[in-house]
């Protein structure tokens, strides 16, 4: 299969699974990641679908990153841009929050979400066609103030959150997680995801040999 054929599919997969990791968590209603909290909060002002704000504010995204520090753009960034909304839309056929659901499941739903979410969008990267619009985001900070990417992240989401709690999203333990957690989960995952590449590049080598 040819190489960029592999790492487009690793952008799709990537993104899917972030996705879905975002609606699980919306889905939690115990506080969501940074872009839905501040999506919560612009519904309460507007028509426009959960999925459909999470492209339009990606775009924005992408094109502040594409103003200061369009190099670290790509293919897989305009694929992320609209991808990412649409399966945000496609699992909330299927899961939603439920009143009579309990906080165990809730809670549940919300590690899950999490743990999509920074799995998917480490996978992503891995395939190295261009930052996403919230990582494109978070690298231009990194390269602005030498900050490390998780710390770096941490701001972004402090910030993205502070502004959709003005608009009126809540708050709960969710967004403690998005804005103190998801920042270092990625790092984790893209820190054991370049192991086991490694790991699976070496064991082929020797197989050859």
């Amino acid at each position: 299969m040819n190489n960029i054929v592999k790492r487009l599919i690793i952008v799709c997969t990537g993104t899917i699974i972030a996705g879905f990791g975002v609606q699980f968590i919306v889905a939690a209603n115990m506080g969501s990641d940074s872009v839905s909290t501040l999506i919560l909060g612009l519904l309460q002002h507007t028509s426009i679908p959960f999925g459909r704000w999470s492209q339009l504010i990606s775009l924005t995204f992408l094109l502040s990153t594409f103003v200061y520090k369009r190099e670290i753009l790509g293919i897989g960034s305009v694929i992320n841009t609209f991808l990412f909304g649409e399966a945000i839309s496609f699992l909330a056929q299927f899961i939603q929050f439920e009143a009579n659901r309990s906080f165990g499941l809730n809670f549940s739903y919300l590690i899950v979400g999490f743990t999509l979410m920074a799995l998917g969008t480490a996978i992503y990267l891995q395939a190295d066609l261009g930052a996403g619009p919230v990582e494109g985001i978070m690298l231009c900070l990194c390269d602005k103030l030498n900050f490390p990417l998780k710390y770096s992240r941490i701001l972004i989401d402090f910030t993205i959150v502070f502004v959709g709690f003005l608009l009126g999203g809540s708050l709960g333990v969710g967004t403690l997680l998005a804005v103190f957690a998801l920042g270092p989960m990625i790092a984790g995952f893209i820190y054991f995801l370049e192991v086991i590449t490694e790991k699976i590049m070496l064991s082929l080598q020797l197989t050859k040999e």
